[in-house]
C-alpha cells in the first residue's frame, strides 16, 4: 500500500521474510503490545502494535516520557487508500485497542505515522482527535 502512495516505498525483495522475523521477535518484547483484529468468518482483518517512542520519531530537545507510538497498524477497512470500508469500526477499535494499551503503561500521548497520501487512515485519525505533528520529506 505504502508503495502505491509513493515509489520511494517499494518493498525490498527480502521484506515479507523480514517483517515476518521482525513480528516474531517483537512478540517477546516486553515493552510493546500488540492485538490482532478478527472479524467472524474472516479471520485476520487488522493488526496494531503500541510501543514506547523512539528519539528517531521525535526531535531534539522534546521528552519521550509519556509518549508512545503506533508504528503499525493496519485493517481491512483501510484497504483502500481513498477512503474507508463500511463504517471503519474495526480499524478504529484497534486504534483503541493501542490507545488504550499506551494509557495503562503511562503514556498521555500518542504518535501515529500515517503517510499524506494514505487518506482513509487519516480520517480515522482526524476523527479519533489526531492532528498532524510532524512531517517527514522524500526526495528521489
Amino acid at each position: 500500500m505504502l508503495h502505491a502512495i509513493d515509489a520511494f516505498w517499494e518493498p525490498h525483495p527480502e521484506a515479507a521474510s523480514r517483517f515476518s522475523a521482525w513480528m516474531a521477535r517483537s512478540q517477546g518484547l516486553t515493552d510493546r503490545d500488540m492485538f490482532v483484529g478478527t472479524d467472524p468468518g474472516a479471520g485476520v482483518s487488522g493488526y496494531v502494535i503500541a510501543q514506547p517512542v523512539t528519539p528517531l520519531h521525535v526531535p531534539p530537545g522534546h521528552a519521550l516520557s509519556g509518549l508512545g507510538i503506533v508504528d503499525d497498524w493496519h485493517h481491512v477497512d483501510l484497504a483502500d487508500l481513498a477512503r474507508l470500508s463500511g463504517d471503519g469500526s474495526g480499524a478504529r477499535a484497534l486504534l483503541q485497542r493501542a490507545e488504550t494499551a499506551l494509557a495503562t503503561r503511562g503514556r498521555d500521548s500518542a504518535l501515529v505515522v500515517c503517510p499524506a497520501g494514505w487518506l482513509s487512515k487519516r480520517a480515522v485519525l482526524r476523527a479519533a482527535g489526531y492532528r498532524v505533528a510532524l512531517t517527514w520529506y522524500i526526495r528521489g
